[in-house]
């Protein structure tokens, strides 16, 4: 028996991949004119790691949100909620597929599915390509391309 410091409860693999997202990030839509800055994300862990919250504010102040995602316990998979400020709110599912990041919508119509495809670039900057799928996921179109970029850890 080790009586030293006990394995945290929120520690792993799982919780490793989420914590690249942790700090202050600039968030900018990407086009063939170039990048456009949309807004700020800052994402924190909370409850001794278990749980990573996010809350976006874009540059006009106009459109803002907060998530909050934990790892679920049968699946090992990250689950988030967002809740924006039209009332509105989505949860995603996370996914792995080799270097990328895929967090899938949780139900929605199925005639108009959606995805985001996340690659980190470097440990200070990541893409996120929004998808959508009108074929139940069979195929999927590119809707946007945000380039993010770390502030602050």
């Amino acid at each position: 028996m080790n009586a030293g410091k006990s394995q945290p409860a929120c520690a792993g693999p799982a919780y490793e991949l989420a914590q690249r997202f942790a700090g202050t990030w600039q968030e900018f839509t990407v086009s063939d004119e170039g990048e456009e800055l949309v807004g700020t994300l800052t994402s924190a862990f909370e409850l001794d790691g278990c749980v990573i919250s996010q809350r976006f504010l874009s540059a006009d102040e106009s459109f803002s949100f907060i998530s909050f995602g934990y790892v679920d316990q049968e699946s090992g998979q990250w689950l988030e909620t967002y809740v924006f400020n039209n009332g509105r709110h989505a949860s995603y599912r996370w996914l792995t597929n080799g270097d990328e990041i895929i967090t899938e919508r949780i139900g929605g119509n199925p005639e108009d599915l959606r995805r985001l495809r996340i690659r980190f670039l470097s440990a200070d900057l990541y893409e996120v390509s929004e998808e959508r799928s009108t074929d139940s996921g069979v195929t999927w179109e590119h809707v946007e391309l945000t380039r993010t970029r770390r502030v602050s850890d």
